[in-house]
């Protein structure tokens, strides 16, 4: 029921991290959300104005008509503070999304779970027990499932909200 973003223009140059700094409330989970639409996922939500962004070498609107909102977030990925796996196995919580958003071989995505699980530290961890549930994991390693997930897709840019809050330092230390 309040204006938390109120005339802002902003450009983040590409082929690097950015931060956004400010303290809680102050509207910067609500910017991430804005860029690839997740804050419509919020009935009360309202976002106006325009969100442009450049991938794939071209510019795009984000809350164009004709974009669709699976292509947006799949070129746009997300992580947030508090893991989100899905109610599937470890191996799936990848390998779904690989299908049915990039309708990749099996090989590739046996390929992209490995790969994306080495990136943030857990194939070591995980490797003799994919098929058990990401549900059985500890808060730390589903928040690194979570990441390698959003990594499998190769995203052009990738939202990062505070990714690492739930995780160990060491852990965090690695993921950084």
């Amino acid at each position: 029921g309040r204006r938390v973003l109120n005339h802002l223009n902003l450009e983040i140059p590409a082929g690097g991290p950015t931060f956004l700094l400010g303290r809680s409330g102050s509207g910067k989970t609500t910017l991430l959300r804005a860029i690839n639409r997740l804050n419509e996922c919020f009935p009360e939500c309202v976002t106006e104005g325009r969100v442009q962004l450049h991938v794939g070498g071209e510019w795009i609107d984000a809350y164009s008509p004709e974009l669709a909102v699976d292509q947006l977030r799949r070129r746009v990925g997300m992580v947030f503070q508090a893991p989100n796996v899905l109610p599937l196995s470890i191996a799936r919580n990848i390998a779904m999304p690989l299908q049915t958003v990039l309708a990749l071989s099996e090989s590739e995505i046996e390929a992209r779970i490995e790969t994306s699980l080495r990136e943030v530290h857990l194939w070591d961890e995980v490797c003799d027990r994919l098929a058990a549930p990401a549900q059985s994991l500890s808060g730390g390693q589903q928040q690194r499932l979570c990441l390698a997930r959003a990594l499998a897709l190769e995203p052009e840019i990738l939202l990062l909200d505070e990714p690492t809050a739930s995780l160990d330092f060491r852990a965090a230390q690695q993921i950084e």
